[in-house]
């Protein structure tokens, strides 16, 4: 990442070079956030650094699946274009985002998908999920299932998988999980089209790792926590292509991806329906955004987003432990209200 220690004070001399060097040969070079800075430090550079190609090239290359035409054109139409969408969808959102029960859910919102291994791309993947708010009676059955039903988005069919040049190297397999969840990054933006709002709402770190012992895949795990009741969790699951059998870990094998989804959780780890989930979803693409501070810049965030995650699983852990006393004291009451009442009655037998 390029240094953000801007010295831009002597505009009077700095403006006699022409624009087209600085747009060419410096501001290209910068990253989004480096850019953002250098627009900061006067009028003269603010206007230079809003140029919309200098922000669309770092956006793709920030989010390579947005250069699907479809996505191209909907940014265009965003307040500020391009510089809209990366202040929306750069930061970190807010981890407990305002609920949003009032505005109508947009018609459809779009995922934005893109999965990397040590910096390179093994996956990318743009998908519409539409909501069906339309009117008459077919098209309030198809809402209403899709807001009591719950919510999950999957980019892969069940069958589908995605090669990869990855390969599980064989002998050591939990130094591979570790391998896989120290180097695996994932973005998953979504884009509200109707009001012109994105957010990421990955941990862009994998927050956990574990095997799925009845699948034999990797699942791996990036998450936000939305809510104190609620996450918004993203698996992506990694397994064996034909040549690697996962009932053996001896041998090695190419890597496939073979399940990418997003689901927001309760507390007890189910998937919410459709209705609680939107709200969720949007107070992340409505709520406020982090200031990228210099401990999150040294890996985008992941450090500060497990540690998070860390908090969340613990709170669910105390709220499923107070659930287990709460059950607990209402089986005891039913125990002794049940024997009470055995009691009275064989008194009301015996002493009549």
């Amino acid at each position: 990442m390029a240094s953000r220690t801007v010295d831009l004070s002597s505009t009077s001399s700095i403006s006699a070079v022409h624009p087209e060097v600085f747009r060419t040969h410096i501001l290209s070079r910068l990253d989004g956030p480096t850019l953002a800075s250098a627009a900061a430090t006067s009028s003269y550079f603010h206007t230079l650094c809003s140029d919309q190609t200098l922000w669309r090239q770092i956006s793709t290359a920030t989010w390579p699946s947005i250069n699907d035409p479809r996505v191209l054109r909907l940014i265009t139409s965003f307040p500020s274009g391009f510089i809209s969408f990366f202040s929306d969808s750069y930061p970190l959102p807010d981890p407990n985002p305002p609920s949003i029960p009032g505005p109508t859910p947009p018609e459809k919102f779009i995922s934005a998908v893109d999965l990397y291994y040590r910096g390179h791309l093994i996956y990318s993947k743009v998908q519409e999920t539409a909501i069906e708010t339309g009117s008459g009676s077919e098209s309030e059955l198809a809402s209403g299932r899709f807001m009591d039903s719950p919510f999950r988005v999957d980019l892969l069919d069940p069958k589908e998988t995605v090669p990869t040049k990855l390969r599980y190297p064989g002998g050591n397999y939990e130094s591979w999980v570790r391998d896989m969840e120290e180097n695996t990054t994932l973005n998953w933006v979504i884009i509200d089209p109707t009001r012109k709002r994105s957010a990421n709402v990955s941990s862009r770190r994998a927050v956990s790792a574990q095997r799925n012992w009845v699948t034999g895949n990797l699942e791996l795990r990036f998450a936000a926590a939305a809510a104190e009741t609620a996450g918004v969790t993203e698996v992506v699951a990694v397994g064996a292509g034909d040549s690697w059998k996962e009932v053996d870990e001896e041998v090695g094998g190419e890597v496939h991806v073979r399940d990418v989804r997003l689901q927001v959780e309760d507390m007890e780890g189910k998937c919410m329906n459709g209705k609680d989930s939107l709200v969720i979803l949007q107070g992340l693409l409505q709520g406020k955004r982090l200031g990228i501070g210099e401990e999150e810049e040294d890996d985008e965030g992941g450090r500060v987003m497990k540690t998070r995650y860390e908090e969340y699983v613990e709170a669910k852990k105390r709220w499923r432990e107070r659930k287990e006393r709460r059950e607990r004291a209402k089986d005891y009451g039913f125990m002794v209200f049940g024997c009470a009442l055995f009691l009275l009655l064989w008194s009301l037998i015996l002493f009549r």
